[in-house]
């Protein structure tokens, strides 16, 4: 049997959604669908949302407690640090304490 890899991230429509969404719409292989009142972003195995990518869209800092709000609902495994939030369909990464190489990145890294 094989083993299910797309993961999601369900963001409410806002400012801070927005910026998100439109990092995750640069790398190939992510999907974002627009549902009115929220997103849904899906990708194949990982996806990483940094808090100072995010910032960086916004214009001024945002702190992961903030950008929590918005986020709705995932489907995979979900770690978040101060910096990062990351839902990931691979369980060693997550045991690695997000320490082990991810298969994919769905970020932008410019």
């Amino acid at each position: 049997m094989r083993q299910n890899t797309t993961v999601a991230v369900v963001l409410m429509k806002s400012e801070e959604g927005e910026a998100t969404v439109e990092l995750l719409e640069e790398p190939p292989g992510v999907r974002i669908h627009d549902h009115g009142t929220y997103w849904k972003i899906q990708a194949d195995q990982e996806i990483r949302v940094r808090m100072a990518d995010v910032a960086d869209r916004l214009g001024r800092s945002i702190l992961i407690s903030q950008w929590l709000v918005i986020m709705a609902s995932f489907v995979g495994r979900a770690h978040a640090t101060d910096k990062e939030f990351v839902v990931s369909s691979d369980m060693m990464y997550l045991e690695s304490g997000g320490t082990a190489e991810p298969a994919v990145i769905a970020t932008n890294t410019a």
